[in-house]
């Protein structure tokens, strides 16, 4: 009987064993991908990429990069209208 419950003892042991290890491998290859995908960039393409021509529009009204949308700016371009009545 003693020998029954030495045996559980130490399986629920190994199953503990088991899990923590499972949980370090999971834990170390999350940061190596994370570290990786901070060295590239992703996370920068992924935000800063569809957001540039988003601010082009909000700042110039434009859907361009927010680089190239200055000189397309309703206020760059020349007038030729009157401002006083015929």
């Amino acid at each position: 009987m003693a020998l029954m419950v030495q045996v559980r003892r130490s399986r629920r042991g190994v199953a503990t064993m088991e899990a923590v290890l499972l949980m370090i491998v999971f834990t170390s290859v999350a940061l190596m991908f994370s570290n990786r995908a901070t060295e590239r960039g992703f996370m920068r393409d992924i935000v800063q990429g569809p957001w540039s021509p988003i601010r082009g529009m909000i700042e110039d009204g434009v859907w361009q990069r927010h680089n190239a949308s200055k000189t397309a700016h309703p206020n760059n371009f020349s007038r030729r209208q009157s401002t006083q009545p015929p």
